[in-house]
């Protein structure tokens, strides 16, 4: 137990520090056993990232070079979800695998002969897989291990991203909030606020769902509210729960629910003048970001503005029949408005559709 609070202490510095991965993948190391602790993926601009622990530096160049293309782990790996752990023989064919050129050319003479893996994201396209490799098969012991520190690892990684934009525009950390796309606030163990920027004022100016009641972060629901407290205090003291992370906070009749995440925000010089425990609060519109998808796509497909409408209804209600209710149009006209989104947009269910409007992300600021 000692060794994986450990272990979760030197992620949590890789979030606020990410030179420090290097340790932070050792201890994992460590932990699972492994002869080594890899961590391979890309910013949204495409620009890689890799952290090997113990790999030798020319094994690790063969492996950008020419290996890459022909793991099979790591190809298994792309329609794996994110955040869950699997061991190498739960995606790929062990016999096929040992037959292939990567396994007898770079895993054998390292005697990486077994591993897992799992996938990190952020909601704004950096993406990496951690993969841990062994001498020995791995015993379930180690999936879940991985398993428990996962929700660790994918918010250090989102921290990562935060600081690296931050660092990026070459701005005051603050001010640097106001060029993200959603709400974005600093709050103490209380719900006490210490800054937002101005997306987050306004979502909490509007008084729907989320609030300031008394100097603190509420919602209009006293269960959400009781939900949201607990989070703040968790992630505020350095404390991350499997599976919770996020809370729904619900708003008027027609309006979908704010998305509000938590993550541990670690104390550090790099932020003056904050040097207690806090607590990063990040606050998505869906509404509002579904507006701008559906403004592009308006551009981009030349969709009229009830074709975009009946579109946005149809992600939010999930079907046809709804979506005509809601917009106050009939079924027919619902139908005939849908075949036309299906000539501009090329798709041709609307499962194409919802999958189109999903996969579509605001875009970034000019001056990033």
């Amino acid at each position: 137990m000692d060794a994986i609070l450990g272990l979760i202490e030197h992620i949590y510095e890789a979030g606020a520090h990410p030179e420090q991965w290097q340790r932070a993948l050792r201890s994992l190391a460590d932990v699972t056993g492994s002869r080594d602790a890899t961590m391979g993926g890309q910013t949204a601009a495409q620009v890689p990232l890799l952290v090997s622990v113990h790999t030798d530096p020319d094994y690790v160049l063969s492996y950008s070079q020419h290996y890459h293309r022909r793991n099979a782990m790591q190809l298994a790996m792309h329609s794996t979800p994110v955040g869950r752990a699997v061991l190498d023989s739960m995606v790929v064919d062990r016999d096929t695998f040992r037959a292939g050129d990567f396994y007898n050319e770079w895993c054998v003479p390292q005697r990486y002969l077994h591993g897992a893996a799992l996938n990190l994201a952020t909601s704004q396209g950096w993406r990496a897989t951690l993969m841990v490799s062994g001498a020995n098969e791995y015993e379930p012991e180690t999936l879940r291990t991985l398993t428990a520190v996962t929700p660790h690892l994918i918010r250090a990684f989102q921290l990562n991203q935060l600081l690296h934009e931050t660092q990026s525009m070459g701005m005051g950390a603050f001010a640097a909030l106001e060029y993200l796309d959603r709400g974005a606030l600093l709050v103490g163990v209380g719900g006490a606020i210490r800054t937002a920027n101005g997306i987050a004022e306004r979502i909490v100016a509007q008084g729907d769902g989320l609030i300031l009641k008394d100097g603190q972060l509420s919602c209009s629901k006293s269960g959400e509210t009781a939900a949201l407290e607990r989070l703040i205090g968790q992630c505020a003291r350095g404390i991350v729960v499997a599976g919770e992370g996020m809370v729904r906070v619900s708003r008027s009749e027609g309006r979908s629910p704010l998305l509000v995440q938590c993550l541990p925000f670690p104390s550090s010089t790099w932020w003056p003048g904050f040097t207690q425990q806090l607590a990063m609060i990040f606050v998505t519109d869906p509404d509002a970001r579904m507006e701008q998808v559906m403004q592009r796509l308006r551009q981009r497909y030349g969709l009229t503005p009830a074709e975009a409408s009946l579109a946005w209804e149809i992600v939010r209600s999930g079907g046809r029949k709804t979506a005509a209710l809601q917009r106050g149009i009939s079924v027919a006209t619902a139908r005939s408005q849908l075949t036309a989104i299906f000539d501009k947009t090329g798709v041709r269910r609307q499962a194409e559709l919802v999958r189109l409007l999903l996969d579509e992300q605001p875009e970034r600021p000019a001056s990033e």
